[in-house]
Order: structure tokens, then C-alpha cells, then sequence
């Protein structure tokens, strides 16, 4: 599960970091979720004056979350659930929490310090990993190296 900065750096930046991220996504070796209010702030901040002279085509990289991702609803009644996780000191950032937690993710990928703060508490509670995106490639390869090897060697 992907965060707004981690959409952004795929989508604007072309970030180094988030490289192993965006191959793993187009290769389908990892499925990305989003919910609703998680797309629309994406789209909001692709719309900030400061990505501009970018000329990002806000429609065309949408679309692009879409093929990418796979929408996902808080399931009727998680109020009360969603009230026992942890909390976000920046409340914006919440819905990412919720999201990992409902969409069973194995790990949240954020860069927010906000978020980032609750790695160990989000990880005791709901088993999700938050991780940074460096750390994230790491995990995946080494989880990849793990699959081929269990492949190739059966026993």
C-alpha cells in the first residue's frame, strides 16, 4: 500500500527510490490498494501550484493509479475498529492507517514522518510493516529471493 508521497514520486519525480516499486507494480508482483478519499487526495496534490512546471497530466496519471491499483471500501461498521488503531498526529494521513489496516497490507510505504511514527504500533496491532521506500525494495527482494529459491530447491 502506497501513500501520497509514494504516488507522487512515481508519478512526478520518477524517484530512484521508489524504482523497485514502480517494476514491481507494472510487473504485478505486488498489488497496491486505494480507497476513494486516499485517490482524491492524490489527485488534489498532483494539483498544487509547486508540481505545475512539471506538466503533469493529472487525467493520464490517474489513470495510471487506476490500472495500478485495486479499490478498496472500509468495510459497514469499522468506525468502532478504526477508532482502536493508531493514531496519526497528522489526521490526514489516517485514512492511509485505515486503509492498511482493513485491506490487510503487508506494509504500508510512506516517507511522512507523521506516519512513520507509528510503525511499531501499527505492526503489533495490525501486522502491518510501515516502511520507507528503500527498506521496502529491500524487503521485497529479499521476499523474491526467498519464492526463487523455494522453487527452485522444493524439497
Amino acid at each position: 500500500m502506497l501513500d501520497s508521497n509514494i504516488w507522487v514520486d512515481l508519478l512526478v519525480f520518477a524517484d530512484p527510490h521508489v524504482e523497485p516499486i514502480r517494476v514491481a507494480l507494472d510487473s504485478g508482483t505486488i498489488a497496491a490498494v486505494i480507497r476513494a478519499d486516499c485517490r482524491e487526495e492524490l489527485r488534489r496534490v498532483l494539483a498544487y501550484p509547486q508540481f505545475a512546471h512539471f506538466g503533469v497530466d493529472i487525467p493520464a496519471a490517474m489513470a495510471t493509479v487506476d490500472r495500478l491499483t485495486t479499490a478498496f471500501a472500509i468495510p459497514d461498521g469499522a468506525d468502532t475498529l478504526a477508532a482502536r488503531l493508531p493514531r496519526c498526529r497528522d489526521t490526514d494521513d489516517q485514512k492511509f492507517i485505515e486503509l492498511a489496516h482493513f485491506a490487510q497490507a503487508a506494509c504500508l510505504v510512506s516517507k511522512d514522518k507523521a506516519v512513520l511514527k507509528l510503525k511499531g504500533r501499527l505492526r503489533r496491532q495490525s501486522g502491518v510493516d510501515i516502511m520507507l521506500p528503500q527498506a521496502f525494495a529491500a524487503w521485497l527482494a529479499a521476499r523474491l529471493e526467498a519464492a526463487a529459491q523455494a522453487h527452485a530447491d522444493p524439497r
